[in-house]
């Protein structure tokens, strides 16, 4: 019961990646999203600034910060919706589907399984 419970949650999630994975492919502009949102929305530094309660200097910051990627998630969600924007990330495995890695992991189990019985019986 348990593993079907993780095979339709698997499946669901495998469906929801299927954005993230073609999204993986759009590359970071090089002065980082925040920035660049900021310059092609046209957003005032002083308006992100009032509506986060910051300096603008802090706002700057902010942005650089973004681009060394070390900024935090919460501070880049506020940012995102000073920008009035949505930030939306995911976790996206690098090669396989969650379902062909389930199944390897499955392989690899059994495997081991033959091995130790083979293991077992020369004892």
């Amino acid at each position: 019961m348990l593993s079907l419970i993780r095979e339709k949650m698997r499946m669901s999630l495998e469906g929801q990646l299927r954005p993230f994975r073609a999204a993986r492919k759009a590359h970071r502009p090089t002065e980082g999203w925040l920035r660049a949102m900021r310059l092609a929305t046209g957003t005032p530094v002083r308006q992100i600034a009032a509506y986060m309660r910051f300096s603008e200097k802090m706002v700057y910051q902010l942005e650089r910060s973004e681009q060394m990627e070390k900024i935090s998630l919460g501070r880049l969600g506020e940012m995102a919706r000073a920008l009035e924007c949505d930030l939306v990330y995911g976790i996206v495995p690098w090669q396989q589907s969650l379902v062909d890695r389930a199944m390897a992991m499955v392989e690899k189990e059994i495997w081991r399984k033959r091995y130790e019985k083979v293991g077992l019986k020369r004892s």
